[in-house]
């Protein structure tokens, strides 16, 4: 990622609390057919070019137009882990740990308006296939998620011809270069994500350490013909500054199996920390990978009960580069 990259990317954290809500303007609020916005849509598991469109109707003529093609890029934007974002002692900031059990990020869609579009107010509609975190946050709580396939985004075209930006930048030793969007978005990947509620109360003693294995079968694209735990790098979402679990995680892979194990030094690991994505660096994923054991242990290291494996979902998303 680079500097001007980013820099176009925080100017959307002026606009949205990093909670997993649907931004109901762009970034600008006002723009000229051809020129460049951006748009904070929520958090959304596996969002990209393929699943999602968006349309532009004007109040003037009620008349849809698809603004799909220009799509430059569709990304993750994360909060600075020195901010308050990451405070769940901050009122609203905690939403993301309680009960989206990640890191405060939004999904960010960057597009280029087409030349011509009607002029005056309108309204930005997004349609993606992508899981949605609707529905309760938790049993008992009358709060809901918005579905972003029905939230109304409203921006206003003014007249004139626009620009795409092409964020250009300086480095030390190219010179200057135009940015290429596509560098942010989240590369190919298995995402293994853990209950989102315990409906029923069955988890409510917290763990010492989870262990999970999994099947996971990958082919080399280096050339080199070695799969091994060198092809592959681990992320997690760490949501210990809520639970103050203070987990840490270990893994292992042997071109076969891929072992995680999370482990809390303060016996206080909630059931839904182990969400993690296994990224393929210099090999491919040949087929999902799917959990074949799951083992839960309390804080004096005894094997204890927990969500079961049909409690969690594992999903391929990205493609390798």
């Amino acid at each position: 990622m680079n500097m001007t990259q980013l820099a176009g990317a925080a100017l959307l954290a002026c606009l949205t609390a990093m909670a997993g809500c649907t931004a109901i303007q762009p970034f600008p609020m006002a723009a000229r057919a051809g020129d460049t916005i951006t748009l904070a849509v929520g958090s959304q598991d596996g969002m990209d070019r393929s699943n999602t469109t968006v349309s532009f109707t004007s109040d003037s003529d009620l008349i849809p137009v698809d603004l799909s093609p220009g799509i430059r890029s569709i990304f993750n934007l994360y909060a600075d882990k020195a901010s308050n974002s990451y405070s769940p002692s901050i009122s609203n900031v905690d939403t993301n740990f309680r009960y989206l059990h990640h890191e405060p990020w939004q999904t960010v869609i960057v597009l280029d308006l087409p030349a011509t579009l009607a002029l005056g107010p309108g309204k930005i509609r997004v349609q993606t296939t992508a899981p949605q975190p609707v529905g309760a946050l938790e049993p008992g709580y009358n709060g809901t998620y918005p579905d972003l396939n029905t939230v109304d985004i409203g921006m206003e075209i003014l007249p004139g011809s626009g620009t795409s930006n092409p964020f250009r930048y300086k480095t030390v030793f190219d010179g200057t270069l135009t940015g290429n969007l596509r560098d942010l978005e989240p590369t190919r990947q298995a995402l293994v994500r853990p209950p989102k509620t315990d409906a029923n109360g069955q988890w409510p003693t917290p763990f010492g350490a989870i262990e999970i294995k999994m099947n996971m079968p990958m082919t080399d694209m280096s050339g080199t013909g070695i799969v091994d735990d060198s092809s592959v790098r681990l992320v997690t979402q760490d949501v210990s500054m809520f639970t103050s679990s203070k987990a840490q995680a270990s893994w292992s892979y042997d071109g076969s199996t891929f072992t995680i194990m999370f482990i809390s030094t303060s016996g206080q690991l909630q059931y839904y920390e182990p969400r993690f994505s296994v990224m393929a660096e210099t090999a491919d994923f040949t087929s999902t990978p799917t959990i074949t054991s799951i083992r839960y242990f309390d804080m004096n290291g005894n094997e204890t009960t927990g969500p079961a494996i049909t409690d969690y979902s594992v999903m391929l998303l990205g493609s390798f580069l």
